[in-house]
């Protein structure tokens, strides 16, 4: 399987770093000089430590919010989805990872594309025991209460993103045959997915083998078409992090 990292959050990683250095360069470079200047200076000296409590402060809040970011990364870059499904699926498969598309929800976690066609992947990675029935989900609680219904229902979720896959798909690819099939990762053992006749496509830990086969028995796209949506895709998220990392950068009056 061909993996290719997302775009966006590389750009804005390496934007906002470097925003931030300059930040902070500009505020120590500040420091220095209100060392240096004399005491009687008053005026340049109040101007250079303002600058210093600027840079050194709006540097180290963006390194702070960074690192903060990084974090998050691990969930949104998706490389347990990766490590989940890398083993079942050979080398006619690309997965893009956190795509970022316009007009398509956050929740897209990966666009899965091959000869079974376009999988548009929605990442779970919740704690416990779950039973879906149909388009129903349920918690086991593990007590008096039982089965209660979950908080918010993936499969409606995933139906949702799909959706705004296909109308951007059809807006950019021009190719209204590509159909966007939804799809629920549940890419860490500590979820555990009981399935009772889902009425969509679930891949799990425990599943996932199984799954990758009984999607890759129709060939519905060949490769052609394959990599011009995957293009496609990659163009569309580079000008998504393009914009974003515009918007992201302090404007200075």
């Amino acid at each position: 399987m061909r993996l290719i990292h997302p775009v966006m959050i590389r750009g804005m990683r390496t934007h906002a770093l470097t925003v931030a250095l300059g930040m902070l360069i500009v505020g120590f470079t500040a420091l220095v000089l209100v060392a240096l200047l004399p005491s009687n200076r008053v005026v340049a000296v109040a101007l250079m430590g303002v600058s210093a409590a600027l840079g050194i402060g709006v540097g180290t809040a963006m390194v702070w919010r960074e690192a903060r970011a990084a974090r998050r990364r691990r969930n949104e870059t998706g490389d347990d989805i990766a490590r989940l499904l890398a083993p079942t699926l050979d080398d006619s498969y690309t997965l893009v990872l956190a795509p970022r598309l316009p007009g398509v929800p956050g929740d897209l976690a990966a666009l899965l594309v091959g000869p079974a066609g376009v999988r548009a992947l929605i990442a779970r990675r919740w704690r416990g025991r779950f039973r879906v029935r149909g388009r129903g989900w349920e918690l086991d609680t593990r007590s008096r209460a039982g089965w209660i219904p979950t908080l918010t229902n993936p499969s409606f979720d995933a139906d949702a993103v799909a959706d705004a896959v296909g109308r951007w798909s059809r807006a950019a690819v021009d190719d209204p045959s590509v159909a966007v099939t939804p799809a629920i990762a549940f890419p860490r053992p500590h979820s555990t997915v009981v399935l009772e006749e889902p009425a969509g496509e679930i891949v799990t830990t425990d599943n996932a083998p199984w799954w990758a086969q009984s999607i890759g028995r129709v060939q519905r796209i060949d490769a052609q078409r394959a990599a011009r949506f995957v293009e496609a895709v990659l163009s569309a998220s580079e000008a998504e992090a393009t914009g974003a990392a515009r918007s992201a950068a302090p404007r200075v009056a």
